[in-house]
């Protein structure tokens, strides 16, 4: 959940990402940060890829890791890890 917090989108709201996503948030994976490549490979091959929605169902009480929906199952992920992903609110 993953552009830097300091982008915008065109609309001046500054861009959806691991660190301020919430319970209930609704995003969509648009593209992938700079990162190590086995770990996205590994994203990929969960199933996060572009075009796929993911809801937030849920954080640990500190933050991290946070817990989300995608495609028929739950997965729970460090935001770190997590920001290999650029999203986009839906």
């Amino acid at each position: 959940m993953v552009a830097a917090a300091s982008r915008k989108q065109k609309n001046g709201v500054p861009s959806p990402n691991s660190r301020n996503s919430k319970k209930g948030d609704k995003v969509e994976i648009v593209g992938y940060n700079e990162g190590d490549s086995a770990y996205k490979s590994k994203l990929l091959s969960m199933g996060l890829v572009r075009g796929v929605q993911i809801e937030v169902l849920q954080a640990a009480p500190l933050g991290d890791p946070i817990e989300v929906a995608v495609l028929s199952y739950r997965l729970s992920l460090r935001k770190e890890e997590a920001n290999v992903l650029k999203l986009r609110r839906v």
